[in-house]
């Protein structure tokens, strides 16, 4: 009598597996079943089994063979690490990272599992953690470039809100990460994607475009690719050129929100004001640029008549932003029979002051419950949006005092104040960089960088500069012996009516494109601005000349380095 031979297990797996590869899912999950009814406890068929599930969407189904799997082998990472992407798609992200840490418990150089565990954290916004996954799979899986990639993007992304004491170590671990990413996979057009992101943080435009370009040549269909090399071009001052980028992206993408802005806000620049604005209305539609839309329940104004119409006009970026484009306010409120006009909370005081004949609201979040709860409007605008109807041209610009008035009393006191050891000195405010994460290297500067300034005669310097600023005004005084004044009762981040003031006690303002800038000129204080690097994100100062069309009293002054400050000090002197 002869013996049964025993079910060839491995070859039906060897087949289903083979069906599997190729996508056919149901002969394969008929030999898994197969394989099962003889060895219920197989944990090859029961991960590959549940795997299957998982890709025809029942994920809830696919996770009791995923357990069923690490039950039966307990020494086996793969049911671990698909259960976490079964628990991803069901948004059980807790419980994914969970799992994607049991699969590293059993294997350790498990770099799929390392890496979503990284990329989970990320998503949840736990990007500290995130870093140290990412650090942790750089270690055990030192030849896997993404890694690497991934450390450095996530170092990247958090460089904006880092203190400036941590900023140059973490840049320099991203760059670090980078490298050696691209000594792993060279051609890799992610990887040199994400290095020009860095790059353009850390100013090196001319290296950023390097990169993109470069990962261009390997992917050369990429929409974000041109319009984000359309960028650096345009950073390193060729706008025409940066143009003809963008109209490359639209061709390939239509659609591609992101050119369409960045088109607008260089056409802007440029002066093309009817381009401009129609690209820059499009600026809530992509969730990357940081504007906050709103979404009133009120038409949109497109120009229409607005005699006997009521309005209400909003802002949708920051303080600096909305006192700038608050300047065509004016405009509309002669037309409309009713303008509300609705700011940010710390501008109300001052915004009630200078626009005696509107109402001024703060409403951020939402209509329940707020001044305008049961309110109608025939129409509604941002004040940015306002430019597409009234800044049709150069020309269109109004020459006109400042728009907002400070309190002439406390004005007249905090000067008498400042000076009064040395009541014939000049009082010259200073504000030396802007605190917007995505912006800080792009439009600040050292305080030394004022060494000139310093010496000018018969002058007392005030801090206008909102943030920490000890440290700064601590160093100026040892390096370059000069006393700048800080007012302890005025903080810029709370207190906009008392920087009103500060600001128009002021004599003049040497500044930096941020809020201070649009103080100065608003309150009609003559004002020196240094904007040396010509981003579109600082459009509104254009492209050529001193004279500011948005404000009679501010004086741009563009060269980079020492001679751009030089000219400043010899605006005065």
């Amino acid at each position: 009598m002869t013996r049964a031979s025993p079910p060839p297990i491995m070859d039906w797996l060897q087949k289903a597996v083979a069906y599997h590869q190729a996508g056919n899912l149901e002969p394969a999950e008929r030999l898994y079943d197969k394989v099962l009814k003889v060895d219920r406890n197989n944990a090859d068929a029961l991960n590959l089994k549940g795997m299957i599930a998982g890709t025809n969407g029942r994920h809830n189904h696919s996770l009791s063979f995923f357990d069923r799997a690490s039950a039966a082998r307990p020494t086996f990472a793969d049911p671990h690490f698909n259960k976490g992407l079964a628990l991803v798609a069901l948004d059980r992200h807790e419980d994914a990272l969970a799992a994607y840490a049991r699969a590293i418990n059993v294997r350790p150089d498990y770099a799929d599992a390392h890496l979503n565990l990284g990329l989970t954290l990320h998503m949840m916004g736990r990007k500290e953690e995130a870093i140290a996954a990412f650090r942790a799979m750089t270690q055990v899986c030192p030849m896997d470039a993404r890694g690497f990639y991934n450390l450095g993007a996530c170092l990247e992304k958090i460089l904006p809100a880092a203190s400036a004491e941590k900023r140059d170590a973490l840049a320099g671990e991203s760059a670090a990460a980078f490298e050696h990413a691209l000594a792993l996979n060279p051609g890799n057009p992610d990887i040199h994607y994400a290095y020009s992101n860095l790059h353009n943080f850390r100013g090196d435009y001319r290296q950023a475009a390097a990169h993109l370009e470069t990962a261009l040549r390997l992917r050369p269909h990429w929409p974000d690719g041109w319009n984000n090399l359309a960028n650096q071009v345009e950073a390193l001052g060729d706008r025409k050129g940066a143009l003809a980028m963008f109209e490359r992206a639209l061709e390939q993408d239509p659609n591609n929100k992101g050119a369409f802005v960045n088109r607008g806000m260089t056409c802007l620049a440029l002066g093309r004001f009817t381009e401009g604005w129609r690209g820059y209305a499009r600026r809530f539609d992509d969730p990357r640029f940081p504007f906050t839309p709103r979404n009133w329940p009120w038409p949109k104004w497109s120009g229409e008549d607005l005699n006997g119409k009521s309005i209400l006009l909003w802002g949708d970026q920051g303080v600096g932003d909305e006192v700038l484009y608050s300047s065509m306010v004016p405009e509309i409120a002669r037309h409309a029979g009713i303008c509300v006009l609705e700011c940010e909370p710390r501008l109300v005081p001052i915004y009630r002051r200078s626009f005696r004949s509107l109402e001024i609201v703060s409403v951020r979040k939402g209509l329940s419950g707020s001044a305008l709860a049961g309110r109608q409007f025939d129409f509604q605008c941002s004040v940015l949006d306002l430019g597409a109807q009234l800044r049709q041209s150069f020309a269109a610009f109004p020459i006109r005092p400042g728009i907002l008035r400070a309190d002439r009393d406390s004005s007249a006191r905090l000067r008498q104040k400042y000076l009064h050891a040395r009541p014939e000195n000049r009082l010259i405010g200073l504000s030396w960089r802007s605190i917007n994460p995505g912006m800080t290297h792009q439009k600040s500067l050292a305080l030394d960088a004022f060494a000139a300034l310093f010496r000018l005669p018969n002058t007392t310097f005030l801090n206008l500069q909102y943030g920490e600023v000890a440290t700064d005004i601590a160093a100026a005084k040892t390096t370059q012996n000069v006393e700048i004044l800080v007012d302890p009762d005025i903080n810029p981040l709370i207190d906009l009516d008392g920087f009103a003031d500060q600001v128009s006690a002021c004599h003049a303002v040497v500044t930096v494109s941020n809020t201070t800038a649009h103080f100065a000129g608003a309150l009609d204080v003559p004002t020196a601005l240094y904007v040396p690097d010509a981003r579109k994100r600082q459009w509104y100062w254009f492209d050529s000349g001193v004279h500011c069309p948005w404000y009679r009293s501010v004086r741009i002054f563009r060269t980079p380095g020492e001679a751009g400050v030089n000219a400043i000090y010899n605006s005065f002197v």
